[in-house]
């Protein structure tokens, strides 16, 4: 087994450029999809046409800002159409002319949404802006209620009048965020350390178990090459028995794979603060187990197709498709799909996320990887033992 090992690492001197290939394109996916796929403040954009520009209008925009949800943008009509047709932003707020002049006059004011579909945001929007426009009406009615009782008791100008006003509605806004109507209080139980996600995390463990897969099934896959070449037959009347042949290849590609998860895992902890060390053990018994599975996989690969320019064509499609059922390309908390969901339970990559994603992002326990790691092993003995019966039944 140890000859195996040391042969093919002299081979790797030779041939590194597809590992080196292998480990530069999930560095570059991680840092391009985690910042082009990350929401930045989490905040909802939301494009804003002010056409009434007045000063009950500037007043829902800044209801709408202490909201927290929405990052709002002032802009022309054109644009705030532009955003909404493109997919920019999912729905457009315009405040239309007369809308102060309404609520003066004790009229319900009215505005307009620019919308391309129907979604929970929208529906949220709606809600928020009910209770922003009640709002500024209970705060415009608090101020004018005050500046009528003084009047009975002050003497007054047009200008006092205003100023005054302003700065009773500025009051009224105030003491309204500190004291509201109702107070809610809740705990958490059992959340043990701080929860941390971000899309760098889900493409920092996504792309680290996604293209570890190449480098474990092309490292075995160097077994077709042999066969080409005729190199297989003469280990075949070797000493070396079967299991040592294939034990040697196994533990060539883990070392490979793990060494490329390794880097990956140092550089997103250090780099994009993605915290891997969160539970080490746990990470280590899964990438284990997921890369006993994985390696097993290509031996059966490697066992069922005849050269390697097959294998080649059949494994990154193969690869790829149960990467993205795995969830290792998006979340799959975002999937709806009960097919999907499903399917993922049948692919190792989709045990392997869950379990990292579990021990990383929600700050889980041991407990979290007892179950998928030894699903991972199960794969992988039932793989293995398919690869050396199918090896064994092959004509020599």
């Amino acid at each position: 087994m140890l000859k195996i090992i040391y042969v093919r690492l002299l081979n790797l001197k030779s041939n590194y450029i597809p590992y080196l290939i292998f480990l530069a394109l999930p560095l570059i996916f991680m840092f391009v999809f985690g910042s082009a796929m990350g929401n930045g403040d989490g905040k909802i954009l939301l494009p804003v046409y002010d056409s009434d520009k007045s000063e009950y209008s500037l007043a829902l925009v800044r209801e709408l800002e202490s909201v927290g949800t929405y990052n709002i943008a002032i802009m022309d009509m054109e644009e705030l159409k532009r955003q909404v047709s493109e997919n920019s932003a999912e729905v457009g707020l315009v405040i239309p002319e007369g809308f102060q002049k309404s609520i003066l006059d004790g009229k319900t004011p009215g505005l307009e949404m620019f919308i391309t579909r129907e979604s929970p945001n929208l529906y949220s929007l709606e809600g928020v802006l009910l209770g922003s426009i009640q709002r500024i009406n209970y705060n415009i009615s608090i101020a004018d209620g005050t500046i009528a009782f003084l009047e009975k008791h002050l003497e007054l100008d047009a200008e006092g009048r205003a100023s005054l006003k302003e700065r009773v509605y500025q009051l009224t806004g105030e003491k309204w965020n500190e004291r509201l109507p109702v107070a809610v209080s809740g705990s958490v139980v059992n959340r043990g350390s701080e929860v941390s996600y971000d899309m760098y995390t889900q493409t920092s463990i996504g792309f680290t178990i996604a293209f570890s897969m190449f480098t474990f099934i092309f490292a075995v896959g160097e077994i077709l090459e042999e066969k080409q070449n005729r190199v297989w037959d003469r280990i075949n009347v070797s000493p070396l028995s079967k299991f040592r042949i294939y034990s040697g290849n196994l533990v060539f590609a883990c070392i490979l794979g793990m060494a490329q998860m390794f880097i990956m895992i140092l550089i997103g902890y250090g780099v994009l603060g993605v915290n891997w060390l969160n539970n080490i053990l746990g990470v280590i018994m899964v990438l284990f187990a997921y890369t006993f599975c994985t390696v097993s996989l290509g031996l059966l690969m490697s066992s069922v197709v005849r050269t390697s320019h097959q294998l080649q064509v059949i494994a990154p499609v193969l690869l790829v498709s149960s990467s993205m059922i795995g969830g290792c390309y998006w979340p799959l908390e975002i999937v709806d799909s009960k097919l999907l969901l499903a399917a993922s339970k049948i692919v190792p990559q989709g045990w392997a996320m869950n379990a990292l994603k579990d021990i990383i992002i929600y700050n889980q326990g041991m407990s979290a990887v007892y179950l998928p790691s030894a699903v991972l092993m199960m794969m992988g003995v039932l793989f293995m033992g398919t690869a050396l019966q199918v090896s064994e039944s092959a004509p020599t």
